[in-house]
């Protein structure tokens, strides 16, 4: 009996190893993290004085609205200053151009009076001389070498009046050129002022803060009248929910967590039956760090672990911020009552889809394969009652341009292209104004950097009984080169086109033509940091006829993430009346757009809605049924989709 405890001993022993060794190797299926979001904190890189708080700590504000007003002291004093230097230079250069101007018109005056005395004295020469003549003719036999003497001191006299006026004519030339001379440096000098004068105003405008994304005010550290250094933070604006969870997953579990992977979530607060909030895996730590003490078992052993960005796809829900939160890897509600959204049944665009009556754009029998249009703009035709759909990429054997019911689904294709004439590609938006409808390509290079000629056009063309007739096209590219060399050409717009141009940043998704005059939206470069330009040419007609048109900054608008303040890009305009509605799409990697709202007059945005997961790409309106469509281009692979529905402009009004 002895004998077998050792054996049996050993047998424990291992069993309680391979135990232990399975616990820590297992893998989890659920990690800690805490409620937060980006926080936008509201500081200056200079001093400042606080003039004014328009919130209160905890108040919800809306986009755009005012928040903070403050105010820089040397600002004042200088500005002050270089309207003092400004006006030294300008009566420095009008003194000197009062000097020599008098000089100028004192010898202009010599001039003309060299010019009238000797052309006098000419003239009574040429008088005696025709005398004397008549005299010698009239009597035979006179000397005739006579008037030869006589002519020979004409000509002297008409040489001196040639090298006087020369002479004086020199010193105008002189003089004048003296004056240009003067004035060059001094204009250049006055300019570079000016141009600091302008910045700071425009710095003097940037002290009126705006809320850049719907939220709340968090803390207010500053009361009006307050000094405040550089850098320190004056006002902190958080979203409303809480969008993103940061987790920790432990150094020593093994745990199969992907970017882009579907998690659930959980507060360790609210009631059990509550159904839990689905979100995206966004990103993963590539270093190990250690926890925060909420989420250590014990604050007195360390923990480490990889952080994991979870962001939340529920807009609407109870969490707080900072709340400590549950992430599950699988539903923890699977086989439950309730609608479950499960990879294995339908994708997250599917149901999404579904819920909100997005569609996928299909094709009447075999007229092309839709998995290879990636729907870029559309346009309602009221005269046809149908709409024109545009496909960035072209379809093999067919041009970018279909006919697209009301229903979505297309019943035919449109040839534009006449052999060598008429070739565009890369197209992004289409309009129509009167009988005439517009096609632009995105003025943008390659990913190889290279931009060719059928990606720099605008083409015009009119549309009836589903045939394409008088089509025309221009070099839009070379037009907007050519507005930026134009001398009365805004110099913003100038430097704005600089960018563009010289930096192959350009791409443009967006126009539409109003009253003769062509709109662009540029959904790149950005002006300043973050602001959006739509940009005015003015007579299209004009152009197509070869003309250099001129061109204005229409708008500037601030398209930013109402979640994370953001900056997303433009992919596509509609006007209607005095509203201008905008479509946006991230920039990021993640797929997000949201259909804005902003009012010209006023100059306002309203965020109207919003669509995870897809990258909206073209909208237009039918006035009739007040009816908006918009159009989702979801890759080569996938077919496009669009969504119909009401919007009462009253809404905005």
């Amino acid at each position: 009996m002895q004998k077998l405890l050792l054996p049996a001993f050993w047998v424990i022993a291992l069993i309680g190893v391979f135990t232990l060794s399975s616990s820590f190797s297992d893998k989890s299926l659920q990690f800690f993290g805490i409620a937060g979001e980006r926080e936008q904190t509201i500081n200056f890189q200079y001093p400042v004085e606080v003039v004014q708080s328009f919130v209160v700590e905890g108040k919800e504000v809306e986009q755009g609205q005012v928040i903070l007003e403050v105010k820089r002291h040397e600002l004042v004093s200088g500005l002050s200053g270089l309207n003092q230097e400004i006006r030294k230079y300008q009566l420095q250069k009008q003194e000197t151009e009062n000097n020599i101007n008098s000089q100028l018109a004192n010898l202009k005056a010599k001039k003309q009076a060299v010019i009238a005395d000797m052309d006098y004295d000419i003239h009574a020469l040429q008088l005696r001389l025709k005398i004397n003549n008549d005299m010698l003719h009239s009597i035979s036999g006179s000397d005739e070498k006579k008037p030869v003497a006589r002519s020979t001191e004409l000509n002297d006299l008409k040489r001196k009046r040639h090298f006087t006026v020369q002479a004086i004519q020199a010193e105008i030339d002189g003089l004048t050129q003296q004056l240009n001379a003067v004035s060059k440096p001094i204009d250049e000098q006055i300019n570079e002022l000016l141009t600091r004068k302008e910045e700071l105003q425009r710095q003097s405008v940037g002290l009126k803060v705006k809320a850049q994304f719907d939220g709340r005010i968090g803390s207010i550290n500053f009361k009006a009248g307050e000094l405040v250094s550089p850098f320190q933070a004056i006002m902190s604006v958080h979203s409303r929910i809480p969008r993103y969870i940061k987790g920790y997953i432990n150094e020593n579990i093994v745990n199969d967590v992907k970017v882009g992977q579907t998690v659930w979530v959980n507060s360790i607060a609210l009631n059990k039956d509550d159904a839990p909030l689905e979100g995206m895996v966004e990103s993963l730590g590539n270093r190990i760090v250690e926890y925060p003490e909420r989420l250590k078992k014990n604050p007195l052993v360390p923990a480490w672990g990889r952080e994991v960005i979870v962001r939340l796809n529920n807009l609407d829900n109870a969490l707080l911020f900072g709340e400590k939160v549950l992430v599950f890897l699988e539903n923890p509600t699977q086989g439950n009552k309730g609608l479950v959204i499960n990879e294995a049944q339908a994708s997250a665009e599917d149901f999404f889809a579904k819920q909100s009556s997005i569609k996928a754009i299909k094709a009447k029998d075999t007229i092309t394969s839709m998995d290879k249009i990636e729907a870029s703009g559309i346009v309602w035709n009221p005269i046809a009652k149908h709409y024109l759909l545009l496909s960035d990429e072209k379809v093999k054997g067919q041009d970018n341009l279909f006919i697209m019911n009301e229903k979505g689904i297309i019943t035919a294709g449109l040839t534009i292209q006449e052999g060598q004439h008429y070739k565009i590609d890369d197209v992004e938006s289409i309009s129509m104004e009167g009988d005439d409808f517009y096609i632009l390509s995105s003025l943008s290079h390659s990913k190889k950097g290279k931009l060719k000629a059928k990606r720099k056009k605008l083409l015009r063309f009119k549309y009836q009984q589903q045939q394409i007739t008088e089509k025309q096209e221009i070099d839009l590219y070379a037009v907007l080169a050519a507005i930026k060399e134009v001398p009365t050409t805004d110099i913003k717009l100038v430097s704005f086109l600089n960018q563009a141009l010289d930096g192959q940043s350009m791409d443009i998704e967006s126009h539409f033509v109003k009253n003769n005059d062509l709109y662009l939206g540029f959904k790149s470069p950005y002006a300043g940091s973050q602001n959006t330009l739509i940009i005015r040419l003015h007579d299209v007609k004009a152009m197509f006829e070869g003309k250099i048109p001129q061109a204005d900054i229409w708008q500037s608008i601030a398209l930013l993430d109402p979640e994370t303040g953001e900056p997303m890009r433009l992919s596509d305009m509609q006007r209607v009346d005095d509203q201008l509605f905008l479509l946006s799409v991230s920039r990021s990697s993640v797929k997000k757009s949201v259909l804005w709202s902003y009012q010209l007059k006023h100059k306002t945005i309203n965020y109207i809605k919003q669509f995870p997961e897809l990258k909206a790409e073209g909208i237009s309106y039918r006035q009739k049924k007040s009816e908006f469509m918009i159009v989702f281009d979801e890759g080569k692979k996938t077919e496009s989709k669009f969504l119909t529905f009401s919007y009462s402009l009253s809404h905005q009004s």
